[in-house]
C-alpha cells in the first residue's frame, strides 16, 4: 500500500462503463480504498468488488438519507437480516456510511427517524465489533451527543472515523475525545475553510477520503472523481500542515490499520 482513500463509492454507476480501468490505475500506483455502502443494495455491491480486489475493501450500512427515500422500509427486520450475513464477509471492514444529514431537512419527524436508525447501526457495530463510517451534514451536535451516550457503556468498541470533516475545531476536539478519526477530501485542494482544522489535527487522527465520484481534486476539479487522486488529497494536507508528505501518508496508513484493520 502506498496510498489509501478510506471512502469512495465504487459501486456507483458513474464506473459502470470503465470500473475495471479505475481499479487498474489504482493498482498500478498502489492505491488501496475502502468502499462505502450507502444502502442494501449499494452495500452488497461494495463486497462484491471488494472480494474481487485484493487492494479494496467494504463497509456495509444505511444512508441517513434513505429515511427520507424510503420511509416505510422496516430497517429493523428484512435489512439487518441480510446486513447481519454480509458482515461476517472478511472484507467488510467497517459500518457505514451511517450518521445524521439535516440538511435542507425540515420535518421534525424525519430527524427522529435518521436518529432511530443512525442508533440500530451503533449497535449493529457494536454487537459485531466493527467500526463505524459516519455522515454528519449539518447535525453534528446531535451525532456527538449520541455518540458520547454510547461511549459511556461501549468504551473502546465505539470507534470509528467521521468522514468528509467540515467541522471547526470546537467540533473536531469533541471528535477526538471520542476516540474517534477524521478525514478529508479534495475540497481541501480548493478552498481554504478547513486549512486550520487540517493544521490542528494530530497525524494519529487523521485519514485521505476522496468521496468518489465527488469532489475532484485540483488539478481534476470538475470531471468524475476516482480513488487514484486521494494522492493529490495526501499532497494538499501535507502542504497545509507543512509537513513531510511521506511521513503524513505514513501516518495515515497506521491510521487506517489501526481503525479499520486493513
Amino acid at each position: 500500500m502506498k496510498y489509501i482513500d478510506i471512502h469512495c463509492h465504487l459501486d456507483f454507476k458513474d464506473y459502470d462503463a470503465d470500473r475495471q480501468e479505475v481499479l487498474m490505475r489504482m493498482k498500478e500506483k498502489g492505491v488501496e480504498a475502502i468502499t462505502i455502502g450507502t444502502d442494501l443494495k449499494s452495500s452488497k455491491r461494495a463486497v462484491e468488488i471488494a472480494e474481487a480486489n485484493e487492494n479494496i475493501f467494504a463497509c456495509i450500512g444505511i444512508h441517513p438519507e434513505e429515511v427520507s427515500k424510503n420511509p416505510s422500509l422496516d430497517y429493523k427486520r428484512g435489512v439487518w437480516g441480510e446486513l447481519s450475513e454480509l458482515v461476517k464477509r472478511s472484507k467488510v471492514v467497517g459500518i457505514g456510511e451511517c450518521g445524521l444529514d439535516y440538511f435542507r431537512l425540515e420535518e421534525n419527524k424525519e430527524k427522529i427517524n435518521q436518529k432511530d436508525l443512525f442508533e440500530q447501526q451503533i449497535q449493529f457495530a457494536i454487537k459485531h465489533n466493527k467500526p463505524l463510517m459516519l455522515h454528519c451534514r449539518e447535525s453534528y451536535d446531535d451525532v456527538l451527543e449520541i455518540l458520547e451516550n454510547y461511549k459511556k457503556e461501549a468504551g473502546e468498541k465505539l470507534r470509528g472515523n467521521v468522514h468528509f470533516f467540515a467541522g471547526d475545531i470546537k467540533v473536531a476536539k469533541k471528535i477526538l475525545d471520542l476516540g474517534f478519526t477524521m478525514s478529508f477530501t479534495g475540497v481541501i485542494t480548493f478552498a481554504h475553510d478547513y486549512d486550520e482544522v487540517v493544521s490542528y489535527i494530530p497525524s494519529n487522527s487523521i485519514m485521505s477520503e476522496t468521496d468518489a465520484p465527488f469532489v475532484a481534486p485540483v488539478p481534476y476539479r470538475g470531471k468524475r472523481n476516482e480513488p487514484l487522486y486521494v494522492i493529490e488529497v495526501v499532497k494538499k494536507m501535507a502542504e497545509i500542515r507543512g509537513e513531510n508528505i511521506d511521513i503524513l501518508n505514513k501516518a495515515i496508513i497506521n491510521n487506517t490499520q489501526r481503525v479499520f484493520g486493513v
